[in-house]
């Protein structure tokens, strides 16, 4: 046990010895000269930061036995607390790659309660009170591979566990309201899939996926500034002066100014998303996948392997690949300039992550904000670029695919009306009722309960989309929910409406619009709402007037 303790050792005092700036013993596998904060690289993030209006960023790297790390920016504009590698960010969907992990530990666990699992296991058989699908063929052939590789047919249907304050447990037993496509005929990015082998895995275990994460991954890794529930991270951000949290912050385009997230918006861990940490502690979590045959891994090869195999393609995107990108199992892989990259981006409500890793150059990094912007990955093409020392003529320019989607995004939201509804452009039919018959709170089993209202209205009421002197009707979750959402409902005519759906003030890479459609029943009252709920479906979500 002694001999075991100090092999483990080795890899932390090396990474120790090259944190304090001492010699390491061991060479680097290439690029021995490497150093990646240049001052030209310090000029393009700060440019970077200023342009795609993010207060704060942190950035930490992994090369061999070497580890860089440096914070820009601000974590707290108010108190001007500036970002270190130590910040605290929440890290979104990276969290998905552990909740893949905690699930390898039950398939490659040697106690016999849990030999008869593998990665081909239903969860029906494991969940089956809670796991019910609208499709009873999903509901018996969905596996764990299914699930965390995005191809059980399942849209996002984010709208289910955003609005309401549903347990992880309530959120798996809501999936039966909630329309599929067919299984394992596409990609299709699913956060509730994760929220469900969350739930298994604790019910397997009975005990807590905080505890297991912690237990199974974080302390075995050194990742003592990894969390998966916010009160753990503010203690220590309370007790020890060197840590300290990021405040998340939304732009808000009519005021010019950073809004500050209340934590109070943002969900609870859910096997999806939650997880908060140091863009420093996630170097430790890369390094495992960079040395997958580490005897001091708390998972082991076979599970690195499948987390990193491809199991699921992914449609092409506008970034530089050569092939098909791919979906392992909580992690997401593409090759560039002929080098494998694994790795995984995350976000939630003022927060954004990325992180990648070369395993064939033993190079990773991790890079967390307090901002919905895409300047972390602007940053982390340029990193990795720098490493590879791409041609200046050859290098990817991240920042203006990133100006071009921003473009064509709020030029989309901005001829919402026209997108939604091309055959709208006769004469305009007013709603069958006045407006006031139309407010009151409309409620799905799933998507829970929104309150319409020509009262109320948003802060700042959009004028584009209208063409009559129709007021939008605004709706608001009618009870407890997150990310502070409401919807903008705009007539088109008829009984049709568009709406615009935001978060907080609203982000271009978060807003989206959705087709809406009320009906009349023949008593002259209105019976529910049509709502284009699920932005990826055109199918429209009843939701039944009930008050």
């Amino acid at each position: 046990m002694l001999l075991f303790s100090l092999l483990c050792l080795i890899p932390k005092i090396l990474a120790l010895q090259s944190w304090l700036g001492l010699p390491s013993q061991l060479p680097l596998q290439s690029h021995h000269d490497y150093v990646p904060f240049s001052d030209d690289f310090e000029r393009f993030v700060d440019a970077t930061l200023s342009e795609f209006l993010t207060p704060g960023l942190a950035i930490a790297i992994v090369h061999g036995n070497s580890t860089f790390a440096k914070g820009y920016g601000l974590a707290n504009i108010a108190s001007k607390e500036p970002v270190t590698p130590r910040t605290l960010f929440f890290t979104g969907s990276t969290t998905k790659s552990f909740t893949a992990a905690a699930a390898s530990k039950l398939v490659y666990s040697n106690e016999t309660a849990h030999t008869k699992i593998s990665w081909q296991s239903k969860l029906v058989d494991l969940i089956r009170d809670d796991f019910v699908l609208e499709d009873e063929y999903a509901t018996n052939h969905i596996t764990f591979i299914d699930a965390l590789s995005h191809r059980t047919g399942m849209p996002r249907h984010d709208l289910s566990w955003i609005n309401g304050d549903p347990t992880v447990r309530e959120q798996v037993r809501q999936l039966r309201y909630l329309p599929p496509r067919e299984m394992r005929s596409q990609w299709e990015y699913c956060n509730l899939m994760f929220t469900a082998v969350s739930h298994t895995i604790e019910i397997v275990t009975g005990t807590a996926m905080a505890t297991l994460l912690r237990e199974w991954i974080w302390e075995p890794l050194g990742m003592h500034e990894t969390f998966y529930d916010l009160a753990d991270a503010l203690a220590l951000a309370e007790k020890n002066d060197e840590v300290s949290m990021a405040t998340g912050y939304l732009y808000d385009n009519y005021t010019k100014v950073h809004v500050p997230v209340p934590f109070s918006d943002i969900p609870p861990s859910n096997g999806a998303g939650g997880v908060l940490s140091t863009a420093l502690d996630y170097t430790k979590w890369i390094k495992l996948f960079l040395h997958p045959t580490n005897s001091c891994n708390p998972i082991t090869p076979a599970a690195i392997k499948a987390m990193t195999t491809a199991h699921m393609p992914i449609p092409a995107s506008s970034r530089p690949v050569t092939g098909t990108d791919f979906y392992g199992l909580g992690l997401q892989g593409s090759v560039y300039r002929g080098y494998e990259t694994i790795g995984h981006d995350g976000a939630i409500n003022g927060y954004m992550t990325s992180m990648l890793w070369v395993p064939k150059l033993d190079w990773g990094v991790a890079i967390m904000q307090n901002a919905y912007s895409l300047a972390a990955e602007i940053v982390l093409w340029r990193l990795l670029d720098d490493f590879l020392q791409t041609p200046d003529n050859e290098t990817f320019d991240m920042s203006s695919i990133a100006r071009q989607e921003q473009a064509t995004k709020l030029q989309r939201l901005e001829n919402a009306r026209q997108t939604l509804y091309p055959d709208a452009n006769g004469d305009v039919v007013a709603p069958a009722l006045p407006l006031q018959a139309y407010e009151g709170v409309y409620h799905h089993p799933a998507y829970q309960s929104l309150r319409l209202s020509i009262s109320e209205q948003p802060d700042h009421a959009e004028t584009s989309g209208i063409n009559s002197a129709l007021p939008p009707l605004l709706g608001l979750p009618a009870a407890k929910n997150y990310m502070n959402i409401s919807i903008t409902l705009k007539h088109v005519s008829g009984e049709y409406w568009w709406g615009r759906t935001r978060y907080g003030p609203g982000s271009f890479l978060a807003d989206d619009m959705k087709k809406a459609k009320f009906e009349v029943g023949v008593d002259g009252k209105v019976k529910g709402l049509g709502l284009q709920a699920e932005p990826a479906m055109d199918e429209l979500a009843w939701f039944e007037k009930v008050e």
